[in-house]
């Protein structure tokens, strides 16, 4: 057991960290409908009405005008929708890979200039955990899946139908285009506050006894640093694979090196009170379930679970000035970030549904010759504005069609 311990308190001294938070907790509910049997709760209806959460939500389903805010009625129609889609996309099958999921959060972080760990501590600092926000992205990829297969590759789109949509709409095209990219730029809260509050506290817990599971992944004697790097490659991958749902034991039986291995890693249960105080503080940050990322030490890479507890009490505590600086800055950070990507990008770039009619360009007898040199000027802006309004009449069409053959239930 003291062996243990020490073990611990060395990996703690070289790897500092900040606890993954918990999703918040709901108290009582009310069913706000039913869609084919499956409920939505108030407290869904108010989740997604927060700023964070109309963020993750950039799925074309035109229930909110434009610039407006949404009511709660209109977000519990919009959660009406993703549900049927949803049970849409398990009956056809449509499942995202993890590698095609991977690859999507990795991009996110790398845009974001974030490390592993920056990513974490960031979702930390905007009151989500790793495994929600992942669950978030497979959602989306899913639905955007789906939605691409029923709707954006069944609308048609011709030359013919580009040119005429120019001679109806001859003088207005920049205007009507200026107000398509106003309509995709998210609307915030008039209530809302220039920029969401950086938490002030956090939740600890403390005392009584912890049970850990490890996974020691030893390295070499007198190993370099190449060693090292391979060794927490690893010990990532593992960590990824134990936060989306893994079970721990398991996992600790097929990678772990030490003599704990086939037993799942199990150290037992161990009292706070005999722990150093550093330890205790470290611990703290973690309650049942949670995963503490990969720690390094001189002679191994290690990852703990904190498997069971008894009597460890929920305290809160001020988050340290300094900490909180430092998630502002990432927070600023990505706010820029984000900034510059719903900018809309002007440059000519080629749009997959210009592409498909490009070979088409030939005069058709639609447009006067002089019409003609100026349609050539605006046709991406054209092809836009009729693909999103096909897009806009075939989504309705299709939503429709879901509707009349489900069983849909308002509660409130």
């Amino acid at each position: 057991m003291k062996r243990a311990l020490f073990f611990l308190l060395g990996c703690f001294l070289i790897f500092s960290l900040t606890k993954i938070s918990a999703a918040t907790e709901i108290g009582s509910d009310r069913v706000a409908a039913v869609v084919n049997g499956e409920v939505i709760l108030e407290s869904d209806v108010k989740k997604h009405k927060q700023p964070l959460m109309r963020s993750f939500l950039s799925l074309p389903l035109g229930v909110v005008p434009p610039g407006k805010w949404p009511t709660e009625r209109e977000i519990l129609e919009e959660l009406i929708i993703i549900h049927l889609l949803e049970q849409e996309a398990k009956k056809k099958g449509l499942k995202i890979e993890d590698r095609i999921l991977d690859a999507s959060l990795e991009s996110i972080r790398k845009r974001n200039n974030l490390s592993e760990d920056q990513f974490v501590l960031h979702l930390s600092g905007i009151g989500m955990s790793y495994p929600e926000y992942r669950k978030l992205m497979r959602r989306q990829l899913t639905l955007n899946r789906l939605i691409s297969a029923e709707v954006a590759q069944k609308v048609p789109l011709s030359e013919e139908d580009a040119q005429q949509f120019f001679k109806n709409h001859k003088g207005e095209i920049d205007d009507l285009h200026n107000k398509l990219i106003e309509s995709m730029t998210p609307a915030r809260p008039q209530t809302e506050a220039k920029q969401p509050e950086i938490p002030k506290t956090r939740e600890i817990y403390v005392g009584g006894q912890v049970r850990l599971r490890q996974i020691t992944l030893k390295l070499p004697p007198g190993h370099k640093r190449a060693d090292m790097e391979r060794a927490m490659a690893q010990a990532r991958e593992i960590y990824k694979e134990a936060m989306t749902g893994a079970d721990f034991a398991q996992l600790a039986k097929r990678y772990s090196k030490d003599h704990l291995a086939s037993s799942g890693g199990d150290l037992g249960f161990m009292d706070t009170k005999n722990m150093v105080p550093a330890l205790q503080k470290m611990l703290q940050r973690f309650k049942d379930g949670d995963l503490i990322p990969p720690l390094t030490s001189p002679d191994a890479v290690v990852i703990f679970y904190i498997a069971d507890s008894k009597n460890r009490v929920k305290k809160v505590e001020n988050i340290p000035e300094k900490e909180r600086k430092q998630l502002e800055e990432q927070l600023n950070k990505q706010r820029e970030n984000v900034k510059k990507k719903n900018t809309p990008d002007t440059a000519e770039k080629p749009d997959e549904k210009e592409e498909e009619v490009k070979g088409n360009e030939k005069s058709l007898g639609i447009l006067t010759p002089e019409e003609e040199k100026e349609y050539r000027k605006v046709r991406r802006k054209v092809i836009e504005l009729i693909r999103t309004e096909k897009i806009q009449a075939r989504m309705k069409e299709w939503l429709d069609e879901l509707r009349k053959n489900s069983i849909i239930e308002v509660k409130i």
